[in-house]
């Protein structure tokens, strides 16, 4: 399983990672059951250091952390690229920077780790799952930010013409194509979509909102039979009945 590594996780642990990040490539859940962390090694055969120092025979010679590092923080050399695996947990790391703690991105990566968190000790594994979740939450901070600002952009409709693009294009998308199956004419469906970019140069913001203006219109129609004149504005009907009244007072004065 590939993981991404949140952005700046590090930061408050180890400093000069900040532009040497390492990544996960391998299935985390081969060290966990619902949260339990496995009682043996799935590599018994590195557990000595020995051993695991041997397999670091052929470590590129690149800009990497330090063997002695790599090799106390439990992980033996695959032999492919960069990459190395915890001989506890079975978790693998690759794409290291030479400033890269082996310890701190083994506890940060696989907290379940039972080796890598004895390993740090109780206080340093609180701090970088502290750190862990910090950067999580500036992520999602973030995030949520991008998307405020994405919805506050409003379409740019100089013309009808332009209007038109907008709304045959919007036409086409799944959503409106679904509601012509409620079934709604395409003739309700494009006036919704009329009124929503005239009146609020905007998307509606779910499939939900299109359907309940599709829903409104549809009454609204049926009320009136399809007939404008049926239309009844009441400041509008409220002056006529005004008028005939003063009209029906003018007349009966005049023949009296």
């Amino acid at each position: 399983m590939l993981a991404r590594r949140e952005t700046t996780a590090l930061v408050i642990l180890n400093e000069n990672s900040a532009s040497n990040r390492s990544s996960v490539v391998a299935d985390t859940e081969a060290l966990r059951s619902n949260g339990i962390v496995s009682t043996a090694a799935c590599h018994s055969a590195f557990i000595e250091i020995p051993r695991r120092y041997a397999s670091f025979a052929n470590w590129p010679s690149e800009q990497l952390p330090a063997v002695d590092d790599l090799v106390r923080a439990g992980f033996f050399y695959t032999g492919k690229n960069a990459i190395v695996t915890c001989f506890y947990c079975n978790g693998s790391l690759q794409n290291w920077g030479s400033n890269d703690n082996p310890m701190i991105e083994h506890a940060r990566w696989f907290p379940h780790c039972a080796y890598a968190k004895q390993l740090c000790g109780d206080d340093l594994y609180r701090k970088i799952e502290e750190s862990k979740r910090l950067a999580q939450e500036r992520t999602r901070t973030n995030e949520s930010a991008n998307y405020g600002n994405s919805n506050t952009q409003k379409l740019q409709i100089a013309d009808e013409s332009t209007l038109s693009r907008y709304v045959a294009a919007r036409l086409d998308l799944p959503v409106s194509q679904r509601l012509l199956d409620k079934p709604f004419k395409l003739s309700i469906i494009k006036r919704c979509w009329e009124d929503q970019l005239r009146l609020k140069q905007d998307d509606f913001e779910t499939d939900s909102d299109l359907l309940i203006a599709c829903i409104i219109l549809q009454k609204q129609i049926d009320c009136i039979n399809g007939k404008k004149e049926n239309i009844i504005v009441p400041s509008v009907r409220m002056q006529q009945i005004s008028e005939q009244e003063q009209a029906e007072t003018r007349t009966r004065l005049s023949s009296s």
